[in-house]
């Protein structure tokens, strides 16, 4: 008795590792030509002819994984295995079905491979009634009693079906149908649009992240673009806004070029160029993006001869000539990222832009433009750095602060009108009246890549809005500082309705850019099976994890389905323009990532935000527009219980609280990774065991002079997936050890961090105190990444902790092709 219960259980285990499973017809039914009940053609002239045009083709997709050293390659899961050789199929699928116990009455093979026994990692490639089930259930039968197991069967093709790899890289589908149209031609519905409550039900791709239409009560020319010409002329518009219209005044060539006196040198050095973008965490620039070296004059010199980063341009006059002024495009500094090293001859080729900037050093950038800077007093005082200011409590390079940002453009200007109307109670009265002071201030976040905005239906980490609520992208393009800040707010909208869905136009003309390396397309395979059909929740491992509300348990279930093997199967999304769709929240109990970033957007934020210009309360009931209220009115209705003001069309998101799964699309080049920037590599997301609480990534010193190493020779780990890091300790951060370490315990908060969580924690603007260190070098510690500091844990997204080694080097390789 003990024997046989061993080998019922060897053999349900190694079903489960039946990862690739077989090809078949995915929609339950007889696929059209296949000799399925009720068709007619030739009858087959014995076991070997049917297993040949019928069995073998079915075969190439278990292959996938059930071969030496594939991912099925297991203990116990070597009972179901074939080989690379097809000619030994026929033989190895007799010996696999053996091994398996034969037919009882249905063999495990089929029962496992077609959902009816569970758990099957590789889904349900052979539903039940589906040709392929009739198929196979016949040669399994004939492997019992070949004595008419065929008489029921005729002869017909076997239907191909799409490719395991392959990708769209993030292209809209605007862009793609319009790569040969002429202007007139009509677009295609939006993909996102089609994500509404109900949409993908009872679907392997669960959706509860839902689009909506912020312009319904706009004019026509508000309204989403109609045709091809529409499309592109927004889209021209808005890469050139970003570019030429969107640098505001910041400094002179001159201060430019003597910057270099701030970082303790004695002269301008002749890489300056390179030591700017190293010591600020800017970038190279896609274009030509021109400034005068000393000396130089830029009307003559076609703008000069050095090379602003990107985030920096030089403006021109209403004439368009060069005026050696060095602009700051705010947008660009924490969206103009890169990955590898453009003076090492290796930097990835963007189409355009939209890499979210992991490099960029905000600490530096205020110390540098603080009364103190270059001593050890430089982080005491506010910075007169407009993009510092607005980054509100950010200690570590690569972080930014948006969402803060918009928290202090809604306490600062009014509601309705976007004029000055300065009053923080507008983000701490509730819709009881009750006034909330204590409310987190931890907005640590890692900038998302623009090119995903196509493929998700709304924005933000916790999917706060619709992709739709285009006036938001515009939060940060006002043009110089006086159209941001009126009594009327009158330039800073029209501003923001001239371009915004300019902007939005052009991230959905953005692609993904192809991972320069050698992927090793069979172990991909594997991943992309695995990525689409694994049930993480079947799993022991998972059993008292609390698991999503719908799909297949799989990573596809909230990231979104890619392979186009997956894309056109109706069990995974119901239209295949879904393709590469992520448009799942998942709840903070099941993704349990840091809930930091989630808890400060309280109540009274969500709530008040729905009653606000971004909120798109044009024209609802009780709506009055700005120009018909009287000054006094508009400054104090700001005030009003929220349910005594008109609420918008696009609201804050209240009913799932937790954390957008982004779409995937060239996942490799956006390390590091979750909300916040605390896991360096895909290999550790998928691992919690290999995530260090204190780490730092690989860095280039030139001199004093010291920012992340973007070399892909050098600092990028391919087998991982991300930026190569050194574990640390808390005695191995810069500066004074009392402000790094706790006395009692290595692993905990020190003294000094235990304070400033405690303010972050539970006082508003708290983040606005700091707590300083300035001891020589404290400066540096904005290089190493603390998941002690409020904002910056690094645990969540355990349940994948199930997969197995081999398993999520194939889930990896996958994604590399994305």
């Amino acid at each position: 008795m003990q024997t046989d219960t061993r080998q019922k259980f060897f053999a349900i285990a190694t079903l489960s590792l039946l990862l690739g499973a077989c090809s078949g017809d995915y929609s339950g039914g007889t696929a059209t030509g296949s000799n399925g009940p009720g068709t007619s053609g030739g009858s087959f002239s014995s076991v070997d002819d049917f297993f040949v045009k019928r069995a073998q083709p079915r075969l190439d997709f278990c292959r996938t994984c059930h071969v030496p050293g594939g991912v099925a390659d297991v203990d116990g899961g070597d009972k179901m295995m074939l080989s690379s050789n097809s000619a030994q199929d026929l033989e190895n699928l007799r010996a696999s079905w053996e091994r398996l116990g034969g037919n009882n009455p249905t063999s495990r093979i089929l029962l496992m491979a077609s959902g009816q026994e569970k758990p099957h990692s590789g889904g349900q490639p052979w539903p039940v009634g589906s040709a392929a089930y009739v198929d196979m259930s016949a040669l399994l039968q004939c492997f019992e009693n070949p004595v008419g197991c065929l008489d029921a069967l005729t002869d017909g093709p076997v239907v191909s079906e799409a490719p395991l790899l392959g990708s769209k890289h993030a292209e809209h589908l605007w862009a793609s149908y319009c790569a040969d149209k002429d202007d007139a031609a009509v677009l295609p519905p939006d993909p996102r649009t089609l994500v509404q409550p109900g949409a993908n039900e009872g679907k392997a791709v669960f959706f509860n992240a839902y689009w909506e239409n912020c312009h319904v009560n706009m004019a026509e020319a508000e309204q989403q673009a109609k045709t091809c010409g529409e499309y592109r002329a927004r889209r021209d518009r808005g890469r050139d806004f970003l570019i030429n219209e969107l640098p505001v005044a910041a400094m002179t060539a001159d201060d430019f070029n003597n910057s270099w006196q701030k970082w303790g040198m004695s002269e301008r050095p002749a890489n300056f160029d390179d030591l700017y973008t190293l010591r600020y965490g800017l970038n190279h620039a896609p274009f030509d993006n021109p400034y005068p070296l000393p000396g130089e004059d830029p009307a003559t010199t076609n703008g000069g001869s050095g090379q602003l980063p990107l985030g920096l341009r030089q403006l021109k006059d209403d004439q368009g000539n060069w005026t050696g002024e060095i602009g700051t495009a705010a947008c660009f500094q924490c969206h103009g990222g890169q990955i590898g090293a453009t003076n090492a001859g290796e930097a990835i080729t963007l189409e355009n832009v939209g890499l979210g900037n992991n490099n960029y050093d905000v600490p530096m950038n205020g110390a540098d433009a603080s009364p103190f800077a270059g001593t050890p007093f430089s982080t005491l005082l506010p910075s007169t750095d407009i993009n510092s200011l607005f980054n509100i409590g950010i200690k570590q390079r690569g972080q930014n602060n948006a969402v803060g940002a918009f928290e202090f453009l809604i306490t600062v200007l009014d509601l309705d009108s976007l004029g000055l109307n300065p009053d923080p109670l507008k983000t701490m009265v509730g819709a009881t009246g009750l006034i909330d002071v204590a409310h987190p201030l931890a907005h640590t976040q890692d900038t998302p890549p623009w090119w995903n905005m196509g493929s998700r239906p709304r924005k933000f980490f916790d999917a706060g809005v619709s992709n739709d609520s285009t006036r938001i992208i515009m939060a940060a393009g006002p043009g110089e500082f006086q159209d941001l800040v009126s009594f009327d707010g009158k330039k800073y909208r029209d501003r923001i309705e001239l371009y915004d869905q300019d902007l939005e136009a052009f991230f959905l003309s953005l692609r993904s850019p192809e991972y320069p390396g050698a992927i090793d397309t069979a172990l991909a395979e594997q991943g992309a099976v695995l990525f689409h059909t694994k049930d993480l929740w079947a799993e022991p491992g998972n059993a008292e994890r609390p698991k999503p509300q719908g799909g297949n348990g799989s990573c596809a279930s909230c990231h979104g389905a890619y392979s186009p093997r997956y894309v056109n199967d109706p069990a995974y999304l119901e239209n295949p323009t879904l393709e590469g769709v992520a448009a799942h929240i998942s709840p903070l109990d099941v993704i349990d990532t840091d809930h930091a970033r989630s808890d400060m957007l309280t109540p009274t934020l969500r709530q008040r935000w729905d009653t606000t210009y971004w909120g798109y309360t044009d024209n609802v009931d009780g709506w009055v527009a700005p120009a018909d209220k009287d000054p006094l009115t508009e400054a104090l209705d700001d005030l009003l219980p929220t349910e005594l003001r008109p609420l918008g069309v696009c609201g804050w998101e209240k009913e799932v609280i937790g954390y957008q799964a982004p779409p995937l699309y060239g996942v490799w080049a956006t390390a590091p990774y979750l909300h916040n920037g605390s896991v360096p590599t895909i290999d550790a997301v998928l691992d919690t065991s290999k995530r260090a609480p204190i780490w730092q990534r690989k860095l280039q010193i030139e001199g004093d002079i010291k920012g992340f190493d973007q070399r892909m020779s050098v600092a990028y780990d391919d087998d991982a997936l991300g930026w190569k890091s050194d574990a640390l300790s808390c005695s191995d951060i810069p500066g004074d050890p009392l402000a790094n370490c706790n006395p009692v315990s290595d692993e905990g908060p020190s003294l000094v961090q235990l304070v400033q969580n405690f303010l972050n924690e539970t006082l508003s603007w708290s983040g606005l105190i700091n707590i300083p260190d300035s001891t020589p070098g404290a400066i540096d510690k904005r290089l190493v990444y603390d998941t002690r500091i409020l904002g910056n844990g690094n645990g969540g997204h355990a349940f994948t902790d199930v997969l197995t080694e081999q398993e999520r080097k194939a889930i990896i390789e996958y994604l590399k092709t994305l």
